[in-house]
């Protein structure tokens, strides 16, 4: 297959140089990435900027860009530049959990919906940890659970996969749960503020949703629509509201 890799933790971010290296040795790998750490600015396009193309030597066995764009800039660059030469279109992997509410903030997530936006086969990889990263054991994971991933693909359904840092022999496929943050700013200096804080606990989940599997250590992977309508409300509204 041919393979687009973007991510937003930047072009070089181990997890994205791992997964490059385990799926080039079967299929055609290209990389394309933020210059920097993109983290977080989810679907945001660059709009009306000179985008620079830079390309860089991370190894003999794929090509590998930067762009001093965001990670949806990537995809979409990508399938320009390559003329949509490609099967298949990969975010990640992601260093940090992308579960639950989350998704709206990911960039990594976002690249997924990029690329089916387009009409592409794609899946948003993140590994639930940030310290002593294992990963022999990264890439081990996402060699079996992309290839067993590959016949529920589809170009109409975002797949948001996150994976413990250890070996897994269990996928779950779960819904979206409910992430929540001990959200606060810090002052950092005279009128700088930043935006810090860590998962807390709460009651908001019910037991099988991907934020309390990957809470117990599990894999799991939930498809995600583009489509936020909510359809029940929209029935119970008449076809049109008289002003």
């Amino acid at each position: 297959m041919n393979i687009l890799i973007c991510n937003d933790d930047g072009i070089f971010s181990e997890g994205i140089l791992t997964l490059a290296n385990v799926l080039c040795k079967e299929h055609n790998v290209v990389v394309i990435a933020p210059d920097n750490n993109r983290s977080g600015y989810s679907h945001s396009m660059s709009f009306f900027k000179e985008l620079t193309l830079k390309k860089h030597n991370l190894s003999e066995n794929f090509q590998s860009f930067s762009l001093n764009g965001t990670p949806a800039d990537c995809v979409k660059f990508g399938i320009f530049y390559y003329k949509g030469n490609f099967d298949l279109i990969i975010g990640g992997v992601n260093i940090g959990n992308n579960i639950g509410t989350d998704i709206l903030y990911s960039g990594t997530v976002s690249i997924g919906i990029e690329a089916s936006i387009n009409g592409f086969k794609n899946i948003a990889l993140s590994l639930t940890e940030t310290d002593n990263i294992n990963y022999k054991i990264l890439a081990e994971n996402c060699y079996k659970i992309i290839n067993k991933m590959l016949p529920y693909l589809s170009s109409e359904v975002v797949w948001n996969i996150n994976i413990p840092n250890k070996r897994v022999d269990t996928l779950k496929t779960t819904k979206l749960g409910i992430q929540k943050y001990s959200d606060t700013y810090k002052k950092v200096g005279d009128n700088t503020y930043m935006l810090i804080g860590e998962p807390i606990n709460h009651k908001l989940n019910d037991d099988d949703c991907d934020v309390e599997w990957a809470l117990k250590g599990y894999a799991t992977a939930t498809p995600i629509k583009i489509d936020k309508t909510e359809y029940s409300m929209l029935q119970k509204m008449a076809k049109e509201i008289d002003l």
